[in-house]
């Protein structure tokens, strides 16, 4: 009886070992890439291959889009918090939802322009086929991509037979 608790013990400890090696492994380029300069920039580095020049052009132009970007944010929250007041009037008036919509639209569409120019500028600072691929790896992961909105409102003949108005 003594027996089968220390080899059980054993099993345990030696288990518990064996996942504490595995997961550091598996996890050392995370971990290695989270205690980098610029987290955020680290995986652009990696994956792209870049010099030492090209990342602090990178990261020179990360730093000087990062407060614009904030800043279009920030508008875009004040547009929702408006939107949200329009709506939640006791009696709401479409005409000026419809105003506080077309104009967060318009803000999301300048944001988003800003956003591909950045992209635009950050590609250009790579090496022409580098540049190439981050762009089309970007447009994918940003606004090439459908929207929840656009998935929701798209139509499958097969499975409907008219739009899918529902949340």
């Amino acid at each position: 009886m003594k027996m089968g608790i220390w080899v059980l013990l054993a099993g345990v400890l030696l288990g518990a070992a064996g996942f504490t090696g595995v997961y550091y492994l598996g996890t050392s380029s995370c971990r290695e890439l989270m205690s980098a300069d610029q987290p955020e920039l680290a995986w652009l580095r990696k994956e792209f291959k870049l010099s030492e020049t090209e990342f602090a052009r990178m990261s020179d132009l990360h730093a000087a889009y990062l407060p614009r970007c904030a800043a279009r944010c920030s508008q875009i929250e004040q547009q929702n918090r408006k939107l949200e007041q329009l709506f939640g009037a006791s009696s709401p008036a479409m005409a000026e939802i419809r105003n506080a919509l077309l104009e967060r639209a318009r803000m999301r569409a300048n944001c988003e322009a800003e956003m591909m120019e950045h992209f635009i500028q950050v590609s250009q600072q790579m090496p022409a086929e580098q540049g190439k691929r981050y762009l089309a790896w970007i447009g994918k992961q940003t606004f090439l991509r459908g929207q929840a909105m656009e998935d929701r409102h798209r139509t499958n003949p097969a499975r409907h037979s008219g739009h899918n108005h529902s949340m």
